[in-house]
């Protein structure tokens, strides 16, 4: 049931009381000029008391007033003296015209306020929607144009359709009316590169990430790029949108980090060079010397020499014997012999053989490297597992160990399972020294190393190191002839030279 205006604030017994005050009122003017119309126009006045009242207070106490007005009118003014019994035909078709044009009035009325009803409560529904789209897309065009990132939306031909502050300000072209193309030009040569990978997009439909590189009016920036598809209705591409983060600091800090690591290994190449060249020195030089001065002592012909001098020469053999053994100890801490001498696979050989020295079962399967593998690389691998076995020889406690040297296509493996006791979980200090320079030596190289630590079951080091190609480059020549050093020709010509 429709209501009116006025009925919204009133209460129902106050609108049906108003309707009866308006039934007896229009009765009794009804009545006051009877002598005037007669009973030819015995509802005069009704109908429009009726439709005045449905507009006012509503439906429900339209019909009661039809209903009062109908059967006080037919009683008073139409057939007044009339038994309703023999009641005639005539007046009563009248009458009931009355009160059906009446309801007529009052049907169509409450369609009328229905209608207007369902209107207002439109309007306010659409301005209420209206005002939550502009507090949304004023919500969305502030983050949009606060954000870091280049956001932007093109149709399939390249053109602009929308992008944020960071867009316009590469030069952009931004379309304020949200979708139409026209007078949109082509993107500049700036956003060109950035849209380069539209195609593919549109292409595979997927989402990708790219790493670009564009040119700005403030210079050169790299950017990773998220470009998506925008879908209609029909699953069909309309468009590609992208946001574009500029990663230019951190693109430039990695070319640096490069530069240096490049730096770095060349700094260790030629640190293990000197290493090699001060052994070689020390050990065909120096120690060389030392060896031939003992050999001397000891082939003196002690009969002939005065007892004091006798032990002055065995004094003097001891210092040489303790020297020599400092020096072949300080070659050895410098760099392994072995690795020299021998290649890597003995040097390893050596390494586990110290470790079961210490009490440890070592279950080892070495697949030989190349013999091309650069010395750099070489120097690389031992160190990794020399901090390894002494890792688990002080920390872990394990009686026995396996170890696993492979080669993976151009990958070098290496895997060093112990069974201790896995490190300690509440330590912060886990990740030591050694463990970080076991890691760098790895990065350095382009590979990786990681150390799991499983309390009370022990620890897994693993390394994936790729093998650098012998292209001809710094990295894989061999070192100059003059490190390869034999025995020095002075010395050989000190030994040889020497009174027996």
């Amino acid at each position: 049931m429709a209501k009116s205006p006025t009925s919204d604030t009133l209460s129902p017994l106050v609108r049906y009381g108003l309707a009866l005050l308006f039934v007896a009122l229009t009765t009794a003017l009804r009545w006051w000029v009877d002598p005037l119309v007669g009973p030819r126009h015995a509802f005069l006045g009704a109908n429009l008391t009726v439709v005045l009242i449905a507009y006012r207070l509503g439906t429900g106490p339209a019909v009661m007033a039809l209903l009062a007005i109908g059967i006080a009118f037919f009683r008073l003014f139409i057939m007044p003296d009339v038994d309703l019994s023999t009641l005639p035909l005539g007046p009563l078709a009248v009458a009931l015209f009355s009160l059906s044009t009446g309801g007529i009035f009052i049907w169509l009325l409450d369609q009328l306020q229905r209608s207007r009803r369902d209107l207002e409560s439109q309007a306010e529904s659409a301005i209420s929607a209206e005002a939550r789209l502009r507090k949304r897309d004023t919500y969305l065009r502030e983050f949009l144009d606060h954000t870091s990132a280049v956001v932007y939306l093109k149709d399939l031909d390249g053109r602009l359709l929308l992008a944020n502050n960071r867009g316009a300000a590469l030069g952009e072209p931004v379309d304020e009316t949200g979708g139409s193309s026209s007078g949109l030009s082509s993107p500049p040569e700036s956003l060109e590169t950035l849209s380069g990978s539209d195609s593919r997009v549109i292409a595979t439909g997927l989402s990708q990430t790219f790493e670009e590189i564009a040119e700005t009016p403030d210079g050169r920036h790299a950017y990773v790029t998220v470009k998506f598809p925008i879908l209609d209705d029909q699953q069909k591409i309309i468009a590609v949108g992208g946001v574009s983060t500029d990663v230019t600091e951190l693109y430039n800090a990695r070319a640096d980090l490069e530069r240096k690591e490049h730096v770095l290994r060349n700094l260790i190449e030629i640190q293990e060079q000197e290493k090699q060249l001060l052994c070689g020195e020390f050990h065909d030089g120096l120690i060389q010397y030392a060896v031939g001065a003992k050999m001397m002592l000891e082939s003196l012909q002690r009969e002939v020499l005065p007892a004091a001098c006798g032990e002055m020469i065995d004094t003097v053999i001891g210092c040489l014997a303790r020297g020599i053994e400092d020096g072949r100890r300080v070659i050895r801490g410098i760099r392994p012999a072995e690795l020299d001498d021998l290649g890597l696979d003995a040097a390893i050989q050596t390494l586990i053989g110290d470790l079961e020295g210490a009490g440890v079962e070592v279950e080892a399967k070495l697949e030989p490297l190349p013999d091309d593998v650069p010395p750099a690389f070489q120097v690389t691998v031992y160190r990794i597992v020399q901090e390894a076995f002494s890792n688990l020889r002080r920390h872990s406690g394990s009686p026995r160990a396996k170890f696993e040297l492979r080669r993976d296509g151009s990958i070098v493996a290496l895997r060093l399972e112990d069974f201790g006791n896995g490190g300690d979980a509440k330590r912060d200090d886990r990740q030591g020294f050694g463990i970080t320079g076991m890691q760098e030596r790895a990065r350095l190289v382009g590979g990786e190393c990681r150390v799991e630590f499983r309390p009370g079951r022990g620890t897994i080091v693993t390394a994936r190191l790729p093998l650098p190609a012998s292209d001809g480059d710094g990295d894989g020549q061999e070192p100059p002839a003059k490190l390869r050093l034999g025995p020095s020709e002075e010395a050989i010509s000190a030994v040889s030279e020497a009174p027996l």
